[in-house]
Protein backbone atom coordinates (compact mmCIF):
# COMPACT_ATOMS: atom_id res chain seq x y z
CA UNK A 1 0.00 0.00 0.00
CA UNK A 2 2.99 2.32 0.26
CA UNK A 3 3.05 3.33 -3.41
CA UNK A 4 -0.71 3.92 -3.51
CA UNK A 5 -0.72 6.02 -0.36
CA UNK A 6 2.25 8.04 -1.63
CA UNK A 7 0.44 8.76 -4.90
CA UNK A 8 -2.72 9.66 -2.98
CA UNK A 9 -0.74 12.11 -0.85
CA UNK A 10 0.72 13.74 -3.97
CA UNK A 11 -2.63 13.98 -5.78
CA UNK A 12 -4.38 15.46 -2.76
CA UNK A 13 -1.81 18.25 -2.80
CA UNK A 14 -2.41 19.14 -6.47
CA UNK A 15 -4.30 22.32 -7.32
CA UNK A 16 -8.00 21.80 -6.51
CA UNK A 17 -9.03 23.69 -9.67
CA UNK A 18 -7.10 21.25 -11.88
CA UNK A 19 -7.90 18.10 -9.90
CA UNK A 20 -11.03 18.39 -7.73
CA UNK A 21 -11.59 14.65 -7.06
CA UNK A 22 -9.44 11.62 -6.35
CA UNK A 23 -10.75 8.06 -6.22
CA UNK A 24 -8.67 5.47 -4.38
CA UNK A 25 -9.50 1.79 -4.82
CA UNK A 26 -7.63 -0.89 -2.90
CA UNK A 27 -8.91 -4.47 -2.91
CA UNK A 28 -12.67 -4.17 -2.23
CA UNK A 29 -12.44 -0.75 -0.52
CA UNK A 30 -13.30 2.41 -2.42
CA UNK A 31 -12.73 5.99 -1.29
CA UNK A 32 -13.68 9.29 -2.92
CA UNK A 33 -11.75 12.39 -1.91
CA UNK A 34 -13.61 15.59 -2.80
CA UNK A 35 -11.00 18.29 -2.59
CA UNK A 36 -13.50 21.11 -3.13
CA UNK A 37 -15.45 20.24 0.03
CA UNK A 38 -12.45 18.64 1.77
CA UNK A 39 -14.37 15.44 2.47
CA UNK A 40 -13.71 11.75 2.01
CA UNK A 41 -16.42 9.16 1.41
CA UNK A 42 -15.95 5.44 1.85
CA UNK A 43 -18.16 3.71 -0.68
CA UNK A 44 -20.01 0.55 0.29
CA UNK A 45 -18.59 -2.80 -0.77
CA UNK A 46 -21.70 -3.41 -2.88
CA UNK A 47 -21.33 -0.17 -4.83
CA UNK A 48 -19.67 -0.16 -8.23
CA UNK A 49 -16.79 2.27 -8.59
CA UNK A 50 -17.56 2.31 -12.31
CA UNK A 51 -21.14 3.55 -11.69
CA UNK A 52 -19.99 6.15 -9.16
CA UNK A 53 -17.29 7.58 -11.42
CA UNK A 54 -19.53 7.47 -14.50
CA UNK A 55 -22.07 9.58 -12.60
CA UNK A 56 -19.40 12.12 -11.67
CA UNK A 57 -18.03 12.15 -15.21
CA UNK A 58 -21.52 12.71 -16.65
CA UNK A 59 -21.79 15.83 -14.44
CA UNK A 60 -18.46 17.12 -15.78
CA UNK A 61 -16.46 16.36 -12.65
CA UNK A 62 -12.83 15.59 -13.41
CA UNK A 63 -10.45 13.62 -11.28
CA UNK A 64 -7.86 10.91 -10.98
CA UNK A 65 -8.14 7.25 -10.00
CA UNK A 66 -5.56 5.26 -8.07
CA UNK A 67 -6.39 1.59 -8.47
CA UNK A 68 -4.26 -0.53 -6.16
CA UNK A 69 -4.47 -4.19 -7.21
CA UNK A 70 -3.90 -5.59 -3.75
CA UNK A 71 -5.50 -8.95 -4.43
CA UNK A 72 -5.28 -11.38 -7.33
CA UNK A 73 -8.28 -11.19 -9.65
CA UNK A 74 -9.13 -7.55 -8.83
CA UNK A 75 -8.29 -5.96 -12.17
CA UNK A 76 -9.91 -2.63 -12.96
CA UNK A 77 -13.06 -2.58 -15.04
CA UNK A 78 -12.39 -2.16 -18.76
CA UNK A 79 -14.55 1.01 -18.62
CA UNK A 80 -12.02 2.77 -16.44
CA UNK A 81 -10.88 5.47 -16.59
CA UNK A 82 -14.03 7.48 -17.30
CA UNK A 83 -14.07 10.55 -19.52
CA UNK A 84 -12.25 13.43 -17.84
CA UNK A 85 -10.43 11.13 -15.43
CA UNK A 86 -6.84 9.91 -15.40
CA UNK A 87 -5.81 6.64 -13.83
CA UNK A 88 -2.84 4.78 -12.47
CA UNK A 89 -2.84 1.10 -11.57
CA UNK A 90 -0.49 0.10 -8.76
CA UNK A 91 0.40 -3.59 -8.74
CA UNK A 92 3.12 -6.12 -8.22
CA UNK A 93 5.08 -7.13 -11.33
CA UNK A 94 2.72 -10.10 -11.80
CA UNK A 95 1.18 -9.36 -15.21
CA UNK A 96 -1.92 -11.42 -14.36
CA UNK A 97 -2.95 -8.53 -12.09
CA UNK A 98 -3.41 -6.05 -14.92
CA UNK A 99 -2.68 -7.55 -18.34
CA UNK A 100 -6.21 -7.94 -19.75
CA UNK A 101 -7.24 -4.46 -18.54
CA UNK A 102 -4.08 -2.94 -20.04
CA UNK A 103 -4.73 -4.61 -23.40
CA UNK A 104 -8.38 -3.51 -23.53
CA UNK A 105 -7.62 0.09 -22.63
CA UNK A 106 -4.28 0.32 -24.47
CA UNK A 107 -2.72 1.49 -21.21
CA UNK A 108 0.86 2.68 -21.09
CA UNK A 109 3.06 0.57 -18.81
CA UNK A 110 5.47 2.41 -16.53
CA UNK A 111 7.65 0.39 -14.20
CA UNK A 112 8.99 2.08 -11.08
CA UNK A 113 11.26 0.55 -8.51
CA UNK A 114 11.88 1.83 -5.02
CA UNK A 115 15.36 3.22 -4.46
CA UNK A 116 17.87 0.75 -3.09
CA UNK A 117 20.14 1.38 -0.12
CA UNK A 118 22.99 2.81 -2.20
CA UNK A 119 20.59 5.27 -3.89
CA UNK A 120 19.28 6.42 -0.51
CA UNK A 121 22.80 6.77 0.87
CA UNK A 122 23.75 8.94 -2.11
CA UNK A 123 20.64 11.09 -1.46
CA UNK A 124 21.73 11.49 2.16
CA UNK A 125 25.17 12.69 1.16
CA UNK A 126 23.71 15.07 -1.42
CA UNK A 127 21.07 16.39 1.00
CA UNK A 128 23.33 16.83 4.01
CA UNK A 129 26.66 17.53 2.33
CA UNK A 130 28.46 19.99 4.53
CA UNK A 131 31.94 18.53 4.73
CA UNK A 132 31.40 17.23 8.26
CA UNK A 133 31.95 13.49 7.85
CA UNK A 134 30.77 12.70 11.37
CA UNK A 135 27.48 14.61 10.93
CA UNK A 136 26.87 12.94 7.56
CA UNK A 137 27.52 9.51 9.14
CA UNK A 138 25.09 10.26 11.99
CA UNK A 139 22.45 11.40 9.50
CA UNK A 140 22.93 8.24 7.41
CA UNK A 141 22.55 6.08 10.53
CA UNK A 142 19.27 7.82 11.40
CA UNK A 143 17.93 7.45 7.84
CA UNK A 144 19.08 3.81 7.64
CA UNK A 145 17.24 3.02 10.90
CA UNK A 146 14.05 4.56 9.50
CA UNK A 147 14.49 2.72 6.21
CA UNK A 148 14.85 -0.59 8.06
CA UNK A 149 11.51 0.08 9.79
CA UNK A 150 9.36 1.45 6.95
CA UNK A 151 11.21 0.52 3.77
CA UNK A 152 12.60 2.92 1.17
CA UNK A 153 9.65 5.33 1.24
CA UNK A 154 11.44 8.64 0.85
CA UNK A 155 8.93 10.91 2.57
CA UNK A 156 9.14 8.79 5.72
CA UNK A 157 12.86 8.17 5.86
CA UNK A 158 13.85 11.77 5.17
CA UNK A 159 11.22 13.26 7.51
CA UNK A 160 12.39 15.09 10.61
Amino acid sequence: MAAGSYLLYQLLHCDVEELPMVAYVIADRKFLFDKTTKTVTRCSAASSIMDILDGLSDRGVKGYIIYDVAMKGRQPSAGLPCEGWGMIVVTSPNTNNYESWAEQTEAEEIIMNCPDESDVRAMCIWKEHNGQVEEEADYWKKVKDRMDKVGPILRFIFGN
